[in-house]
């Protein structure tokens, strides 16, 4: 039973987390927009111009564009989440460029929150 019963407990275990890199990812996202709205601009001198959340499980980046124009916000993960990478840019595409093993393929035009999932 430990066989079968571990390994689909730590699935579940690490799908619960997922939801915290995509919720961060999408508010971080709407800061931005909010962000640019306000200066016609991403960035903030020569970072992004928001703070960006902070985990336990994800590490959260954003790169823009030596213009302004453009983002792209990414959710790494640490620890229990490493393997994992989710990004979302200015147009709101979504995208797992990272997947741990046996987890799938990627990069992926969406976010993967299961084992074996596709787009």
């Amino acid at each position: 039973i430990a066989a079968f019963a571990l390994p689909s407990y730590r699935d579940h275990m690490l799908r619960s987390y997922i939801p915290e890199a995509s919720s961060g990812l999408q508010l971080s996202a709407l800061r931005l927009e909010q962000y640019y709205q306000d200066h016609r601009s991403y960035l903030n001198g020569k970072a992004c111009g928001v703070t960006l959340p902070t985990s336990q499980r994800f590490a959260f980046s954003c790169t823009a564009a030596a213009d302004g124009q453009s983002f792209e916000l990414t959710a790494t993960g640490t620890a229990a989440m490493q393997g994992f990478t989710f990004t979302i840019d200015q147009q709101g595409q979504t995208r797992t460029t990272a997947l741990p093993d046996g987890w799938g393929a990627a990069p992926l035009e969406c976010w993967i929150s299961r084992r074996g999932a596709t787009c």
